[in-house]
């Protein structure tokens, strides 16, 4: 079911596509981690920001 409402669609992007993935372990971490939160590694990446319509 899509979210109608912008601001909770707002909410629910930054919740899922604004966090840095680890290159070693590949786990999630907030925006502001400098090392994973998993594996230690300082290896981070922006995770993509493409959202994609299904079809």
């Amino acid at each position: 079911m899509p979210i109608a409402d912008p601001v909770l669609r707002e909410i629910a992007k930054n919740a899922l596509l604004k966090v840095k993935i680890c290159m070693k372990c590949y786990a999630r971490n907030p925006p502001s981690a400098v090392k994973c939160r998993r594996c230690g590694s300082k290896r981070l990446r922006w995770k993509k920001m493409k959202m994609s319509a299904k079809k």
